[in-house]
């Protein structure tokens, strides 16, 4: 049996000061709906420190690039979304598409410190 594809990318989106936490409120909406994707594999929010009005998502599928794109960006949960986004944004959304070196190195602490 082939294996799966892997598709991981990071998404930049800028958003203007006064409708960060619009965006932001929208993102995470997103991010919940398609996280029950049958291809979804992780997906994590954080925000820029170098802008703190930037938004980062970092994703994985278990499907190709072509595949994503026709499949899963255009579903219906992201419609009301990739409608208000262009007003939402200070900047045009960067997508950057990751390949991964091989042989792979994919390394996690064993243990993480306690949070205060």
């Amino acid at each position: 049996m082939p294996t799966p594809s892997r598709l991981t990318f990071i998404v930049h989106l800028p958003a203007k000061p006064e409708r960060y936490a619009e965006l932001e409120a929208g993102v995470r909406q997103v991010l919940t709906d398609m996280s029950h994707e049958p291809d979804f594999i992780e997906c994590t929010l954080h925000r820029s420190q170098n802008d703190p009005n930037t938004l980062v998502v970092y994703e994985s599928w278990s499907c190709d690039r072509e595949y994503f794109l026709q499949h899963h960006l255009p579903r219906h949960y992201r419609a009301d979304f990739e409608r208000e986004l262009p007003g939402r944004l200070a900047a045009e959304r960067r997508i950057e598409f990751l390949d991964a070196v091989s042989p792979a190195l994919q390394l996690r602490a064993t243990s993480l410190p306690e949070e205060e």
